[in-house]
């Protein structure tokens, strides 16, 4: 029997974007830039069947509010449940592009952190950018945007709205990944 993520990517491999989660190697690369001491707020866009979210689950503060943006349905229901009961984490079924609407909708206010693993290479290139201009809207001035891909082809689009912090080449994963972790540009600059 196959796995639910592995069922997901075989039905929408656009959206889903790896044949297998994410290794501990990555997972602790896109951990490496959040300051769990002082962040009140993470969002995460595409958590899939929830790596990353363990992750952060098992670092953030009780007080943190964790925000799961997923466009997967069926991913969505099996985040709810593994994380109904957990105070601050909320799932929203959604499009990371309509994040600000779901932050207000939970009286959220200014995000620390977006941890994404959204596979630009295969969105709608219409749809990426607006991911991001809404990112860098989200995003408080201190905030920072950490992005893992398979490929470096859209860094010219990310660098239109952030400015790049860091690359890490995470070998240790299938496929070999990239850690990108982004600031917002200061207004003006775009």
């Amino acid at each position: 029997m196959l796995s639910p993520f592995v069922e997901e990517f075989f039905r929408n491999p656009a959206t889903v974007g790896s044949l297998t989660p994410s290794s501990p190697a990555l997972t602790g690369k896109v951990m490496e830039p959040i300051d769990f001491a002082t962040a009140s707020c993470i969002v995460e866009y595409g958590p899939g069947t929830g790596v990353f979210t363990d992750a952060l689950m098992s670092r953030r503060r009780p007080e943190t509010v964790l925000v799961l943006v997923e466009a997967n349905r069926r991913f969505a229901q099996l985040l709810r449940q593994r994380y109904a009961g957990h105070a601050g984490v909320h799932v929203v079924h959604g499009s990371a592009d309509k994040t600000g609407q779901y932050l207000q909708e939970l009286g959220v206010g200014q995000v620390d952190y977006v941890v994404c693993g959204l596979p630009f290479s295969s969105l709608p290139r219409r749809l990426g950018w607006r991911i991001l201009e809404h990112t860098a809207q989200i995003l408080g001035p201190e905030g920072k945007l950490i992005l893992f891909q398979y490929s470096l082809q859209n860094k010219r689009l990310f660098e239109r709205f952030f400015r790049p912090l860091q690359e890490e080449h995470v070998l240790l994963n299938l496929p070999p990944a990239y850690v990108l972790t982004y600031v917002p540009t200061p207004p003006g600059k775009v």
